[in-house]
């Protein structure tokens, strides 16, 4: 299948890399995550040229992660230093994959095309994770159905109301009257928008936070190529300002492992309740609800259902609002056939 090579993708959270090499398939490509003697993030292949074993199963050594099968030792920039056998002799193919890598506000990214292209002004600011005026959470998931359908899922939440009624989405009857607006900057982003004016009430995971009463409802949601988006829930006093009120911003980062296996990092923040961990725990199961006992297995029954991964050959009903997961669809497209 072909991918976007040329784009920043989310490879860990930042947490998850410590003292231990991590091996991760990304676009098909076997890698691994170590940090190095500085505590410097390293992306490289994760397959070794020789019997092609698992660095992931490695061994880091100072600034150099070491096979576990023949214990030759690889450089931060991929180039084999240490041939422990014979009289040392490095071959000149001993090498391996080097990507770049960016750690920016609690993950780690790496840039799956040409290390040259790699834009750092590409990933999205998103420091409220980071921040101490919002508590958030983080979390993981696989899900075996393609990317894009997650991404479809996501830039369409109409369905929130059926699919997650006691969580995320609540009564559909609060819904009524919903609006959608759809844009597309200048720079690819496309923006998702929903409003709905003096929603009786939130949905159950934010009444907690609000309360059981009305108040104006949006859910702001942006993807940027491949696939990153980031959605901005917010629940305001009815007719006031919408920076008023309850914030409740998340990430969805989405990485192809193959053509139908997503790795799926996510995260959820608040801007009330801070310091609260009996709270943080609740926040993190509800969201772990939704996406893994809600969403992930929609989404796998409608892909097994499909037989294929190419959506657009099974010439599906589309719905206005469709339109959002529509032209990202389209926009993927030119973007990889341009590489």
């Amino acid at each position: 299948m072909a991918y976007l090579n040329n784009a920043w993708y989310i490879a860990s959270w930042s947490a998850d890399v410590t003292d231990a090499p991590v091996g991760r398939t990304l676009l098909e490509k076997p890698i691994v995550l170590y940090r190095d003697s500085q505590g410097h993030a390293v992306a490289l292949g994760g397959m070794c040229p020789h019997r092609f074993a698992p660095l992931g199963d490695g061994k880091i050594l100072g600034d150099n992660i070491m096979c576990p099968y023949h214990a030759l030792q690889f450089n931060s920039d991929g180039a084999c230093v240490l041939n422990p056998h014979g009289d040392g002799h490095i071959p000149p193919n001993a090498k391996v994959d080097s990507y770049a890598v960016l750690e920016k506000n609690g993950a780690i990214w790496v840039w799956m095309g040409d290390k040259q292209a790699a834009d750092p002004k590409l990933i999205s600011d998103t420091d409220w994770f980071v921040s101490p005026d919002y508590a958030s959470v983080h979390g993981y998931l696989r899900v075996n159905a393609n990317y894009q359908m997650v991404v479809d899922n996501l830039l369409d939440l109409t369905h929130a109301p059926f699919l997650h009624p006691n969580t995320v989405g609540g009564d559909p009857e609060d819904s009524a009257g919903m609006e959608h607006e759809f844009k597309t900057d200048d720079d690819g982003v496309i923006h998702s928008n929903y409003f709905v004016h003096a929603m009786p009430r939130p949905s159950p995971q934010l009444i907690p936070f609000w309360g059981d009463k009305p108040g104006d409802f949006r859910a702001e949601m942006r993807w940027r190529a491949a696939c990153s988006l980031e959605l901005d829930i917010r629940f305001s006093p009815v007719g006031g300002d919408r920076l008023e009120g309850l914030h409740v911003p998340s990430l969805h980062y989405l990485v192809p492992e193959s053509e139908t296996v997503t790795h799926y990092f996510y995260a959820m923040a608040r801007n009330v309740a801070l310091d609260n961990p009996q709270i943080d725990a609740a926040m993190a199961e509800g969201a772990r609800q939704a996406f893994e006992d809600e969403d992930e297995p929609m989404i796998k029954a409608c892909q097994d259902l499909m037989g294929t991964t190419d959506l657009m050959s099974l010439n599906p009903v589309i719905l206005k609002t469709d339109i959002a997961g529509v032209q990202a669809r389209r926009k993927l497209a030119q973007l990889i056939k341009a590489q």
